[in-house]
């Protein structure tokens, strides 16, 4: 039995195409969770050399940022999903393939999944089909920030940052593998328009987290938590180094805490969601200001601002 929902339609696999198979149950999650991120890179990498040979694009050097960083993010939340949901223990590998296809990338992520997840996904579809994106984004903020840390439930977050930030298209097609017991493929699609787009390690300090590819830190100089690179924590649980870091410089200062993500290149959903809860609980303490800097150079970050805003409306914020 196929079903099949949304913008979904099957991959053309003719022109510029690219494959990855991976097994997820061949190296522990911890070190999968940073596979992920090196084959998100990867995956840009290649479309960007691709579309960097059209004489049309090649001297156009922040489109082609734009869409490294793009592709970089739809991958790697498409990766994380398959992992974290995959069925272990069938023989199937999770299945990555990407495309240009016309004016479009597409992203597939085919993944086996229980039965159970895939009634979830079904039911998280419906209410997407049913909603509007913003609102619906904002809900899971919500829902998310209000969760318990060890809440391991589905936000379908990185679904939607996907659909919000980057006026990307989803499809998904569930297909019935074997009977008995049953078993089920879900194949995730993202359209992405284009032009006719690790484990952390605390520092020596305590106002400091390093990664293989960021660093979160606090500067006494001019008072701000500096956010760069590429923050790609596992869960929320991984980011409860950031929510202490955060009420310490909270009582450092006063009350206030300042943020500067104009050197952050990428966040997933899961820093996301890190984010939102911390701006809900510093709302419902109504005694600590927020302020926080991004880049204009990175169209998504002025998209994040405006919805932690709407979470917190005496947040400030810029964009330089």
């Amino acid at each position: 039995m196929v079903q099949v929902f949304g913008d979904f339609v099957e991959s053309m696999r003719e022109k510029e195409n690219l494959t990855l198979g991976f097994s997820p149950s061949a190296v522990p999650i911890q070190e999968r969770w940073r596979n992920n991120g090196l084959s998100a890179d990867y995956i840009a990498d290649y479309l960007t050399t691709i579309l960097n040979a059209d004489e049309n694009e090649s001297e156009n050097a922040d489109y082609l940022a734009e869409i490294k960083s793009s592709a970089s993010y739809i991958a790697n939340e498409l990766l994380e999903n398959g992992m974290k949901y995959c069925n272990e223990q069938t023989h199937y590998p999770v299945t990555f393939h990407v495309e240009l296809a016309a004016n479009e990338i597409r992203f597939f992520l085919e993944n086996t999944v229980i039965p159970a997840n895939a009634e979830k996904l079904k039911e998280f579809i419906q209410e997407l089909t049913d909603s509007d994106p913003d609102e619906f984004y904002i809900r899971q903020l919500e829902k998310t920030a209000e969760a318990e840390l060890e809440d391991n439930t589905s936000s379908g977050l990185g679904f939607l940052t996907i659909i919000n930030d980057y006026s990307a298209k989803l499809g998904w097609k569930f297909q019935t593998l074997e009977q008995n017991p049953l078993l089920m493929s879900v194949t995730t699609l993202v359209r992405l328009m284009v032009k006719q787009t690790e484990q952390p390690n605390q520092a020596a300090t305590e106002l400091e987290i390093k990664g293989e590819n960021f660093n979160i830190f606090y500067d006494s100089n001019t008072k701000f938590v500096n956010f760069t690179g590429r923050v790609r924590l596992r869960g929320l649980q991984e980011y409860t180094v950031v929510f202490d870091l955060f009420d310490k410089v909270v009582e450092i200062n006063a009350n206030l805490i300042s943020i500067d993500l104009q050197n952050l290149e990428l966040i997933n959903s899961s820093g996301i969601d890190m984010l939102s809860k911390f701006i809900i609980t510093t709302r419902k303490k109504k005694t600590v200001q927020i302020m926080i800097i991004g880049s204009n150079a990175n169209s998504w970050q002025a998209k994040l601002l405006k919805n932690l805003q709407r979470l917190m409306p005496s947040l400030k914020y810029e964009l330089k």
